[in-house]
């Protein structure tokens, strides 16, 4: 039977958040095992299905061109004779399918590849201030964190008293290191912590001339890669320059209302999901950051400008989208951007 030609999209927003192992799963399921999109989301990129509704597989297999008429085309044949059978009918335009069938079915992933720390949404990242621990040892992991970062259930999972070999993204830069649970005398006492290799030490010297700063731990594809994001600082402490405030002015604006319920139940809706509140635009978490001072705090984007909509005209909760304070005003600076559009300047900015 022959492969349909691919179809591509010029969408990519949905394949740039998922990193290569997994696109290539994706792939052989979809072709191979016939699995529907809302499967592939559960079972190999680990969404919540009533959330996601298949949407990210969906994204993502069509920007490589894969449409239904792909579904389980070979269901009855292995992957080595699809890979034949391809090759065969069009080599030049089905190698992206080739090489990704072979990558899975040989595991041809690197450590070392970029993909591979492709921030996990769906674990909360640490905030941690600097200490002179980074600079001769390394960092603590808080005791709530330990279920995240070191799950009893994952194949990852390091006893105490032993270590698991990690990579850390930092700076733009790939760093050894390990992730320890140490092995005290005291056993009531938990205590796991990331440590750091001479060359990571290093690079928190030169980034950090002094241990003041802050920066958060993110989870890339899996409990092997960690990304370390370096939180700006606020640089203007030391300016003892004084502006007059105060001036009262008064303004007359003509504004449109804003329906509050529509956002109050979108934010229902989305912690119902997640169980947890986060930017969906760069994963933002309020709660995490600022503990119960940011509980329950994110704002509501409308997809649709106020200003283009006509009185009387409803908002649906599918036409809010929840953002954090900075991203919220990202896509209202003129020229406005959609959601996906910012998405965009932000994974290339990650991924850069």
């Amino acid at each position: 039977m022959a492969f349909p030609s691919l179809r591509p999209t010029q969408r990519d927003r949905e394949y740039k958040k998922v990193t290569q192992q997994l696109r290539d799963r994706v792939v052989l399921e979809y072709i191979i095992n016939d699995k529907s999109h809302r499967w592939l989301d559960e079972h190999v990129l680990k969404l919540d299905p009533n959330y996601s509704r298949g949407y990210m597989s969906m994204g993502l297999l069509h920007f490589i061109g894969l449409w239904d008429e792909h579904k389980g085309l070979y269901g009855s044949k292995s992957a080595e004779e699809v890979i034949d059978i391809l090759l065969k009918q069009n080599q030049k335009e089905f190698k992206p399918i080739v090489d990704s069938l072979v990558r899975q079915q040989n595991q041809l992933y690197s450590d070392d590849s970029f993909d591979l720390f492709t921030i996990n949404e769906s674990v909360p990242p640490l905030f941690k201030k600097l200490g002179k621990s980074q600079y001769s040892d390394g960092v603590r992991i808080d005791k709530e964190y330990h279920r995240y970062f070191n799950p009893l259930d994952s194949k990852y999972h390091v006893k105490r008293g032993t270590a698991r070999k990690i990579k850390i993204l930092f700076n733009n830069s790939i760093y050894d290191a390990e992730y320890r649970y140490e092995d005290q005398t005291n056993k009531s006492i938990e205590l796991q912590s990331i440590r750091f290799r001479k060359e990571l030490k290093q690079a928190f010297m030169k980034v950090f001339a002094e241990p003041i700063g802050s920066f958060n731990i993110y989870v890339g594809a899996d409990l092997k890669h960690f990304v370390f994001e370096i939180v700006p600082q606020n640089f203007y402490e030391d300016n003892d320059e004084e502006y007059p405030e105060g001036a009262i002015a008064f303004r007359l604006h003509k504004v449109r209302e804003r329906n509050p319920a529509v956002i109050k139940k979108a934010k229902q809706i989305f912690f119902k999901n997640y169980k947890r509140l986060f930017c969906e635009v760069c994963g933002f978490d309020f709660q995490k950051v600022y503990g119960n001072r940011g509980s329950d705090f994110i704002e509501g984007h409308h997809k649709r400008l106020i200003s283009e909509m006509t009185e009387g005209e409803k908002t649906k909760v599918e036409d809010i989208a929840l953002v954090c304070s900075n991203c919220h005003r990202m896509l209202h600076r003129s020229p406005a951007l959609k959601i996906d559009e910012l998405q965009v300047i932000i994974d290339r900015k990650r991924g850069s």
